[in-house]
C-alpha cells in the first residue's frame, strides 16, 4: 500500500462508440459487464487500484451524465471522490481540473492517471511498476508515462518513442505518435525504439500544474483565479462548470506531453491491452472451446467458430448456425451482423446511422 501522499485519477468520461452498438453515448464500454459476472471495466480497474492506493485517495473523473452510473457501480467510494465534468472536452481540461482539486486537498500529492477501460494481467509486476513510478515523480520534476513493449505491429494503439537519455532509470521521451498505419507500425516495432502508449501517467501535482501552465496558460489561469478567490466548494463547482464549457476540446497528449521537455517513460513489463475495438475485446474475453465469445444468457450455437455473439435481452433465445469470424450483436434497438475483421468501417456504420436517424441509435 502506497503512502497517503499518493493519489490516483481514474478517467471514466469517454463515450466509447468503437464498440457500437453495445457501447453507446448513454452507456459507454467502461460501464458494461462483458463477462456477465457482475463486474465492469471500471469496477475492475478501481478494485485493482485499491490494493495499492488508500481508498479515499482514488478520484474518478467522469461526465455529469455518468455520475449516477459511477456511484452505482462504485458504492464503496464517497460521492465526493467522483468529479463531474459538465461537458466532454477531452483529457486536458479534465486532468487540469482534477489536479487543482487534488492540490486543494494535498499540495504534496503525487498522482497516477489511469484509463478506466484498460486490462492488465501479471498484476504483481503492475503494482511494482506503480511503486517505482510514484517514487520517481516524488523525487524528480518530470511527467512519467508508461510504455509497453509491442509484441506485434498494432494500428489500434498509440506509440511512444524512447530516447537513449535516462533519468533514475526512466527513458526520456522523444516523440508520441497516434495510431499509425500498418506500414509505420511495422517500422516502429522493428526499430526497437517504440512502445505502445498505455495511457497511464504519473506526476507530482505541482509539477503537472506548472508544466500545464506553460502550454495551456489561459486554461490554467482560469483555475488559478477560481481556486485563489473562492473557497466554498459549491460556489467553486458552479464557476468551474461555467468556465469548463468555454475550453477547447484537447487531449493531454497533444496539449502538453508532445510539447514538454520533462516527459519520461517507464517500461511496463506486464500484459496490457486497451479495449478500443471489437477485435481487442475478442482477444480479452473468455471464449468457448470453439473460440467463440458468447454473451447471451439463452443460446443455441451450432458449427460456429471464432465469433463474437452478444444478446442483451436475457429473455431472448439466440440461435446461430454455421458461422465463422463474425460479429453478431443484438441490443434492444440495433442488430449488427458483420465480419469480425470489418473494424475499418465501424465508424461509417455509426456515422451513417447518425446521418439517417439522428442520435436515436447512437
Amino acid at each position: 500500500m502506497l503512502e497517503a501522499d499518493n493519489y490516483c485519477i481514474v478517467l471514466a468520461g469517454g463515450k466509447g462508440t468503437r464498440l457500437w452498438p453495445l457501447s453507446r453515448k448513454e452507456m459507454p464500454k467502461q460501464f458494461i459487464d462483458f463477462d456477465n459476472d457482475g463486474t465492469t471495466l471500471l469496477s475492475r480497474t478501481v478494485d485493482r487500484l485499491m490494493r495499492i492506493f488508500v481508498k479515499e485517495n482514488i478520484i474518478v473523473s467522469t461526465n455529469l451524465d455518468y455520475y449516477e452510473t459511477v456511484c452505482k457501480q462504485l458504492p464503496y467510494l464517497d460521492p465526493q471522490q467522483i468529479l463531474r465534468e459538465p461537458v466532454m472536452k477531452g483529457t486536458a481540461p479534465s486532468l487540469v481540473m482534477t489536479a487543482f482539486h487534488i492540490r486543494d486537498i494535498n499540495p504534496n500529492a503525487n498522482v497516477m492517471v489511469v484509463p478506466s477501460d484498460i486490462v492488465v494481467s501479471e498484476e504483481a509486476d503492475f503494482d511494482a511498476m506503480i511503486e517505482q513510478g510514484m517514487s520517481f515523480v516524488d523525487k524528480n520534476p518530470g511527467l512519467l508515462t508508461i510504455g509497453i513493449k509491442p509484441t506485434h505491429p498494432e494500428t489500434r494503439f498509440g506509440y511512444i518513442q524512447a530516447d537513449d537519455e535516462m533519468l533514475d532509470g526512466m527513458y526520456k521521451v522523444r516523440t508520441f505518435t497516434e495510431k499509425p498505419e500498418e506500414h509505420f507500425a511495422r517500422i516502429f516495432v522493428e526499430s526497437g525504439e517504440f512502445y505502445w502508449n498505455s495511457g497511464i501517467l504519473m506526476w507530482n501535482v505541482e509539477t503537472f500544474i506548472t508544466t500545464a501552465r506553460t502550454y495551456m496558460p489561459e486554461m490554467v489561469e482560469q483555475f488559478d483565479r477560481i481556486y485563489d478567490h473562492h473557497h466554498n466548494r459549491d460556489a467553486r463547482r458552479n464557476l468551474l462548470y461555467s468556465v469548463f464549457e468555454s475550453f477547447p476540446h484537447r487531449s493531454i497528449d497533444l496539449a502538453v506531453l508532445e510539447k514538454a521537455d520533462n516527459v519520461y517513460m517507464a517500461l511496463g513489463e506486464f500484459a496490457w491491452s486497451d479495449i478500443e475495438s471489437w477485435g481487442l475485446l475478442y482477444d480479452y474475453c473468455k471464449k468457448d472451446e470453439n473460440a467463440n465469445y458468447i454473451g447471451a444468457a439463452k443460446r443455441q450455437i451450432y458449427n460456429c467458430n471464432s465469433n463474437v455473439i452478444i444478446e442483451t435481452n436475457e429473455k431472448k433465445l439466440i440461435v446461430v448456425d454455421d458461422l465463422t469470424d463474425y460479429l453478431v450483436v443484438d441490443t434492444d434497438d440495433v442488430l449488427l451482423i458483420c465480419h469480425r475483421d470489418n473494424e475499418a468501417v465501424f465508424k461509417r456504420y455509426v456515422n451513417d446511422a447518425a446521418i439517417k436517424y439522428g442520435n436515436e441509435f447512437v
